[in-house]
C-alpha cells in the first residue's frame, strides 16, 4: 500500500515536470509497470567501417588540348563502355572523340585525337551532356546535350568504321524557357529526364532511331513543375526513382517511375530522425550536384558551402560530411564515386585540383593536380576507375589507376 501511494506520488510529480517541458514523456519502466523495449542502436553501414582499399584514379594518362579551340570547356561525359568522350563548350559545339588513341606511345597521339574529333554545332553554349544507357539490354547510340538557351539536342554516333556522328531531328522539339541544368538517362530504359533553371523537369522516352534518316521518336511522358530552379538530378540505381533537388528547398524529391510519379520528400536536415534544431523548412546549403553510389545505397551530394555529404539513398540519413575543399554559390561543385564505391571525387574552386575523399574516414587522401584553373566538370566511369576532368584552362584530362 505504501509503495502504491509512493508510485502515485512519483507519477504526479513527474507529470508536473512533463508539463513544464522538463521531460518530454514519462516512462513507466522505472516503476516496473512496463517491459523495456530493445535498445535501438544506430549502425554505420558496413561499407564505410573500414578504410578504402587505396584503389582510385591518380595517374594523368592523357591530356587533350584544344577540343574546343580557345573556348572554355563546360561539361564532359563518357560512353557507357568508356570508348567515346563527349565534351561541350562555350563555342556552342559538341565534341566527340575516341580518347583511347591518346594513350598510344607516339609523340602526337593526343593531338591526333583532337584533330580527329567530330564536332557538331548547337544553338548555344553546351553546358551538359549525357550518353544513353540502355535499350533492350544494350546502349542506344545517342548522346544528348543541353544548352544555355534551354534547347536540347540529340545526336547519333557510330564507331564501326571510324567515329562518325550527326544531329538528329526529333519528332517532338525539346525546349525549356531557361538554361538546362541536368540531363540524366535511366539505367534500365531509354528514358531521358531534362532539368532546367525554369523549375521544370521533362521526362521523355527516346525510341525508333533511324540513322539513315537522322530521325528519332521523342515522347514526353511527364512534366514536373518544381517549386524552384532545379540544381541537380539523378536516377536511382534500379531506375525506379528520379531524384531531384530544387533550390531553396530543404529536401530531395523522389519520383516513383513505376507509380504515376508518386512524390516523396526526404528532408536534408534529417539524419534519419528529427530535423536538426527543429528546422524542417530551412537548409543552409544548395545541392548543386548528386551521384548515386555504385551499389545504389548512397547518394553523394555536392553543395555550395564547402561541404559535401554522403547520405542513405532511402532514409536520407547523413552518413558522412566531407570537408577540406572550397565551393560557394559562385562555383560549380561537382561530385562522383570511384568504381569501387569507397571514395568520392569532387572539385574545388580554390585551385585546379580534384579532391578524393575516403568515405570511411571522411578525409581527403589525394588531390589530383595538373589543371592550372578550377575544374568545371568531372565524369567518373561506371565501368572502370577512369575519371575525366575539364577545366577553365581549356584542357581535358583523363585519369586512371596506376598500372601495377
Amino acid at each position: 500500500k505504501e509503495l502504491t501511494v509512493e508510485n502515485q506520488s512519483l507519477l504526479a510529480e513527474v507529470e508536473i515536470y512533463r508539463k513544464e517541458n522538463a521531460l518530454p514523456t514519462f516512462s513507466k519502466i522505472a516503476l516496473g509497470q512496463q517491459s523495456p523495449k530493445p535498445m535501438e542502436v544506430e549502425e554505420t553501414p558496413d561499407e564505410f567501417v573500414k578504410s578504402g582499399s587505396g584503389v582510385y584514379p591518380t595517374d594523368n594518362a592523357a591530356t587533350l588540348e584544344g577540343l574546343h579551340g580557345s573556348a572554355n570547356l563546360l561539361c564532359c561525359a563518357l560512353h557507357p563502355e568508356d570508348s567515346v568522350l563527349a565534351t561541350g563548350g562555350a563555342d556552342a559545339q559538341l565534341s566527340l572523340c575516341q580518347w583511347g588513341g591518346a594513350l598510344a606511345p607516339t609523340p602526337n597521339a593526343a593531338s591526333d585525337v583532337v584533330k580527329k574529333a567530330v564536332r557538331l554545332s548547337c544553338p548555344a553554349p553546351v553546358i551538359c551532356a549525357a550518353f544513353s544507357r540502355e535499350q533492350f539490354g544494350r546502349a542506344l547510340p545517342i548522346v544528348s546535350v543541353g544548352c544555355m538557351d534551354g534547347s536540347i539536342r540529340l545526336a547519333s554516333y557510330s564507331v564501326a568504321f571510324g567515329l562518325r556522328a550527326k544531329l538528329l531531328s526529333p519528332s517532338t522539339e525539346l525546349k525549356h524557357a531557361k538554361y538546362i541544368k541536368a540531363l540524366v538517362w535511366s539505367p534500365k530504359s531509354p528514358i531521358l529526364a531534362i532539368a532546367s533553371a525554369d523549375g521544370n523537369v521533362t521526362v521523355t522516352k527516346i525510341s525508333e532511331l533511324k540513322e539513315e534518316d537522322a530521325t528519332v521518336n521523342v515522347q514526353i511522358l511527364d512534366t514536373l513543375h518544381m517549386s524552384g530552379p532545379v540544381e541537380s538530378m539523378c536516377f536511382s540505381q534500379d531506375g525506379k526513382h528520379l531524384i531531384i533537388y530544387s533550390r531553396d528547398t530543404p529536401y530531395l524529391s523522389f519520383f516513383d517511375m513505376e507509380d504515376n510519379m508518386n512524390h516523396t520528400k526526404i528532408n536534408l536536415n534529417r539524419g534519419g530522425g528529427a530535423a536538426v534544431g527543429g528546422f524542417e523548412d530551412h537548409v543552409s546549403f544548395a545541392v548543386m550536384d548528386m551521384a548515386i553510389s555504385p551499389n545504389g545505397k548512397f547518394l553523394a551530394l555536392a553543395t555550395d558551402t564547402s561541404r559535401n555529404l554522403v547520405i542513405d539513398a532511402v532514409s536520407g540519413k547523413h552518413i558522412r560530411n566531407l570537408y577540406g575543399h572550397t565551393n560557394d554559390g559562385f562555383s560549380n561543385p561537382k561530385i562522383g564515386w570511384t568504381y569501387n564505391g569507397q571514395y568520392v571525387i569532387g572539385n574545388t574552386q580554390e585551385d585546379g585540383s580534384a579532391c578524393i575523399w575516403d568515405v570511411a574516414s571522411s578525409s581527403i587522401v589525394k588531390r589530383l593536380e595538373g589543371h592550372t584553373n578550377p575544374i568545371r566538370d568531372i565524369f567518373s566511369s561506371k565501368l572502370s576507375d577512369t575519371l575525366v576532368t575539364v577545366s577553365f584552362d581549356k584542357q581535358t584530362k583523363i585519369w586512371v589507376t596506376p598500372m601495377m
